[in-house]
């Protein structure tokens, strides 16, 4: 097969910053194949995306070659790149909202990306969008034309964008992310469409992700990235199967599987990857810091009903009854039900999942468990207290939240010391708690305690990686002992092998704690790692609910059966 792509050599540098994002990168993509560009925040593999399409600003420095149907287009001038970009190569970005501009229709702008290359008229380039927003899957194609990007859910605006960067059907596509932020059935239509538009254009694809789960449903060739490097690169099922690089072991074996037994300890890579600044040690990158248990063994003999539940008798902490709520119409919209009639229990240190796809009501569930949402009806019982009748203080020292987004959960103005004190600086009867001295004692010790650095307590948050700062929500949540944590997507938003490490940490901290935690998720694999019993929530409601290994292994819900054959699994590859 001709090679379409050829990448040899590739540095790209930022002068400004020192930074060397990418050193000596080489893969190549043959046309009308899949290749997977993998690795994880920081790896370098978005930089390598961008620098085939010239789309680094004036700061970085390119050197090496990029050879496109043989033209190299390092050092081509702007306007062949221009001629290049959206005829022959497109891009498909994460965030389908920032990039597409809200201000106008979204037929108006899959039209603009055809007018850039075909002197047509409007009216025609109009139809033309028609005709691509119905090729994605768009229905009534020609009345959603006329509407904005907010009126279309993330599902449909990322088939806005592909309609966009296909419809001048290029040779070749990258996708950088184009599914991490959707939910596992949306993810995998969207994957599905990618797939049958790549067969039937004949096109090439660079599928850019950490997910090496969508990377072996869609890819046929992979190449791994860490530190700016390529470190293998080969047949996808060869890779995952038996990858030879320490590091592409290492990132497999850290996601969890419907497969594996639950509880356990994940192997994980050391977050703290070696500066991009600098030469790197090609010792250090042949044999990166690796935390891999052997045969993901149980600490201290747990067995995995152990290390999932730590039920003390039986002992009844959080009851909900039949609750509902709905959220009131206004400016023409009618009200919402978003949760309607759920009901459920968790005991002292168990620990208890609600999975559901975006809309299905579990955010709106832990925020009337932590006291920030009023249920419309229904009953909800802490400890054999009546929610309601407990005050804000009270109840937040007993329940904790850790948020789904780290960065955005820490003032960006307060150190993190300061947000993990914060609680502890008034006492629960409202009187200062702690002297300075105590109080940075306390913090310091937290920090320890979730795996930090003490001396990170006069970092700001910018200066943590995402997986530090969600160590750091954890600490603050810790810093008022609660008897229940509620994670509301703690880990959809971190690489792999960080994910694996919050999880272990979680896993740990409930043991030595006897914590409760509710775990919300639309990760099944994920949650059936974590929890010793789920609720699958669709639509407001509880569709099914029980011991995980019987939800997830014999489902009775038609929905549960659907997460199930949507969610990416590694272990289907064999």
């Amino acid at each position: 097969m001709s090679t379409l792509l050829e990448v040899s050599g590739l540095n790209v540098r930022f002068p400004d910053t020192g930074v060397l994002a990418v050193r000596d990168a080489s893969w190549q993509v043959p046309a009308g194949e899949v290749l997977g560009l993998v690795g994880e925040s920081g790896s370098g593999k978005s930089a390598t995306g961008l620098a085939v399409l010239g789309l680094h600003g004036p700061e970085a420095v390119l050197s090496g070659s990029i050879r496109f149907n043989g033209e190299e287009l390092l050092g081509a001038p702007e306007a062949r790149l221009r001629e290049l970009r959206g005829s022959e190569i497109s891009m498909i970005f994460q965030d389908a909202l920032d990039s597409l501009n809200p201000f106008r229709s979204v037929g108006a702008q899959v039209a603009e990306a055809y007018r850039l290359h075909h002197p047509v008229r409007k009216a025609v380039a109009k139809q033309r969008a028609v005709e691509m927003l119905d090729r994605v899957g768009i229905a009534e194609p020609h009345r959603r034309a006329k509407d904005y990007p907010h009126q279309f859910s993330g599902g449909m605006r990322q088939r806005v964008m592909i309609a966009a960067a296909l419809i001048n059907e290029p040779s070749l596509l990258i996708a950088d992310e184009p599914t991490t932020a959707l939910d596992s059935t949306v993810q995998a239509q969207v994957l599905e469409l990618l797939a049958d538009l790549q067969r039937e254009m004949g096109m090439a694809v660079v599928l850019v992700t950490h997910d090496f789960g969508v990377v072996q449903e869609v890819c046929t060739n992979i190449a791994v990235m860490y530190r700016g490097r390529v470190v293998e690169t080969g047949n996808t099922r060869q890779v995952l199967q038996d990858g030879r690089h320490p590091y592409t072991r290492a990132l497999v074996a850290s996601v969890p599987t419907m497969q594996d037994e639950p509880g356990g300890t994940l192997p994980t890579v050391r977050e703290v990857v070696t500066s991009l600044v600098g030469p790197i040690d090609d010792e250090a990158l042949a044999d990166p810091d690796l935390r891999i248990p052997e045969g993901r063994e149980y600490e201290s003999g747990l067995q995995p009903d152990d290390a999932l539940t730590t039920v003390v008798d039986g002992a009844l902490l959080l009851s909900v009854r039949d609750l509902s709520v709905t959220f009131p119409g206004g400016l023409g919209k009618p009200a919402r039900d978003a949760v309607q009639g759920v009901s459920f229990d968790i005991a002292v240190g168990e620990s208890f999942g609600l999975v559901g796809e975006s809309g299905s009501g579990k955010s709106t569930i832990s925020r009337v468990v932590t006291g920030l949402q009023a249920a419309t009806t229904g009953q909800v019982r802490f400890d054999g207290a009546e929610l309601s009748g407990m005050s804000r203080r009270s109840l937040s020292r007993r329940i904790q939240l850790v948020f789904q987004d780290p960065y955005a959960s820490l003032n960006p103005d307060r150190t993190i010391g300061d947000a993990v004190g914060a609680p502890l600086t008034v006492a629960a009867d409202g009187t200062p708690a702690l002297s300075r001295a105590e109080l940075r004692r306390r913090v310091e010790g937290l920090l320890t305690e979730v795996g930090l650095d003490p001396e990170l307590a006069d970092a700001y948050p910018d200066q943590l990686s995402g997986g530090m700062r969600q160590r750091a929500g954890i600490a603050r949540a810790l810093s008022v002992e609660p008897a229940l944590l509620v994670a509301d997507e703690p880990v959809s938003a971190l690489d792999v092998s960080v994910q694996a490490q919050v999880l272990n940490l979680l896993v740990e901290l409930r043991r030595k704690r006897g914590l409760a935690l509710l775990f919300i998720s639309h990760d099944l694999t994920v949650v059936r790692h974590m929890c010793s019993r789920i609720a699958v929530l669709a639509s407001g409601s509880i569709v099914e609910i029980g011991d995980s290994a019987d939800v997830l292994g014999t489902p009775q819900s038609e929905h549960t059966r659907a997460l199930l054959a949507a969610a990416p699994d590694l272990e289907r590859v064999g």
